[in-house]
């Protein structure tokens, strides 16, 4: 195997990519079946996805500290094989039935991914973490945006969304069979960079380590307000639908983020940028930027081709963001907390994104343009605050 690429980093990347071909196209399809198809309110399509979300920050949080506790692998099997609840989203037309499927879906995968990023972390030497993660992300996303292009073509041959999404329990399964075999690399230890016992004095060493809790707290506040800004691509989903009247126009644009995403996310991750700067440079500024360009588009109700820039500029931060922020994460926690320290950040970024589906939900009816002002304006608090903790960090 490369040296930079364990069997472990490897089958978590494969899994990762079978997953999201399976939910990635649900997570396109369902504002579509909710509204379209169910002739529910985006209001109601905010609430259930906000509920998922929300609620799906406890699970991270007891993900993350059983990755700490117990063994990993079977915490990230029984998370994945729980996602298979979004793939029978689509058989009720009962809202509230479908609604729960779909939250329960996304409460399991918040569970495992904690723990799949500990272990993804521990299988890889230090120094090509952040490039793992960002193959990791591109594997991932390549997965999802192939999810689109099937869901595009069961579109254009009049399959109505509802059945589409039943079809995702395929790679679900797929995804948790191949999580069978991990466990077998070997496991690095996830260390800080400098020894301070030994290199730094007792002042110096008390500095450094308050250094490191205040740029993960940082990281952790930025993340929360990025899920307000990140809500969900479903509502660029309804933008472009509403724009064009065409669901296939509409879904594509779901396509769009994925693939710059995915794209960005490997480039980035080979290029091995070290501090803050990539997460509020290339993560959360161009993130801010999109939505504003979006939400002056729905102000002057420009055309869907407006949408489709603006959404790759949003593909682009996700992308920085997937890669840098768990490998930044494990610079700054120790052996014995990394699960839980990812499972914080999978916490701040549902609780924002519980905010933001209600928000962005409300906003929605009463108009597109507010609902993508506020998302910019968060993206822009959560780049200031990293930009700003950097600034003191150096001094």
């Amino acid at each position: 195997m490369n040296k930079w690429l364990s069997r472990d980093a490897l089958l978590l990347s494969l899994s990762a990519f079978f997953a999201d071909l399976g939910y990635q196209g649900v997570t396109a399809l369902y504002p579509l079946f909710v509204v379209i198809e169910l002739h529910q309110s985006p209001l109601v399509y905010g609430l259930i996805t906000g509920m998922g979300f929300g609620v799906g920050s406890l699970f991270a949080l007891i993900g993350g500290k059983l990755g700490d506790k117990l063994p990993k692998k079977p915490i990230i099997i029984i998370g994945n094989l729980g996602i298979l609840l979004l793939a029978f989203s689509g058989v009720s037309h009962q809202i509230w039935i479908s609604g729960l499927l779909f939250m329960g879906g996304w409460w399991f995968r918040y569970l495992r991914t904690p723990p799949r990023r500990a272990m993804l972390v521990s299988s890889t030497k230090p120094e090509y973490r952040s490039k793992v993660f960002g193959f990791l992300h591109a594997l991932d996303i390549g997965g999802g945006m192939l999810s689109i292009i099937v869901a595009i073509s069961f579109l254009l041959l009049h399959v109505s969304p509802g059945h589409i999404i039943i079809f995702s329990a395929v790679p679900l399964i797929i995804s948790s069979l191949m999580l069978l075999p991990v466990g077998k690399s070997r496991q690095y230890p996830i260390e800080v960079k400098t020894n301070e016992t030994t290199t730094l004095s007792a002042t110096k060493a008390s500095r450094s380590a308050r250094n490191r809790r205040r740029m993960f707290m940082a990281i952790i506040i930025a993340t929360g307000l990025y899920g307000f800004s990140y809500y969900n691509l479903g509502f660029p989903v309804l933008s472009a639908t509403k724009a064009s009247r065409m669901a296939v126009v509409g879904l594509a644009v779901f396509g769009v983020y994925l693939g710059v995403s995915a794209v960005s996310g490997w480039f980035l991750g080979r290029r091995n940028m070290k501090g803050l700067r990539p997460l509020w440079g290339y993560g959360f500024l161009p993130s801010a930027l999109a939505s504003l360009l979006i939400a002056i588009n729905a102000a002057i109700r420009g055309g869907v081709w407006v949408i489709y820039p603006a959404v790759a500029i949003l593909g682009l931060g996700m992308g920085a963001i997937e890669t840098y922020e768990p490998a930044m994460t494990a610079s700054l926690r120790t052996s014995g907390d990394v699960s839980s320290g990812m499972g914080w950040l999978s916490v701040a970024r549902s609780l924002g994104q519980f905010g933001a589906n209600f928000v962005m939900g409300a906003l929605f009816v009463l108009g597109e343009a507010y609902a993508y002002v506020f998302a910019a304006a968060t993206a822009l608090i959560a780049a200031a605050i990293l930009a700003i903790t950097e600034l003191r960090s150096r001094n």
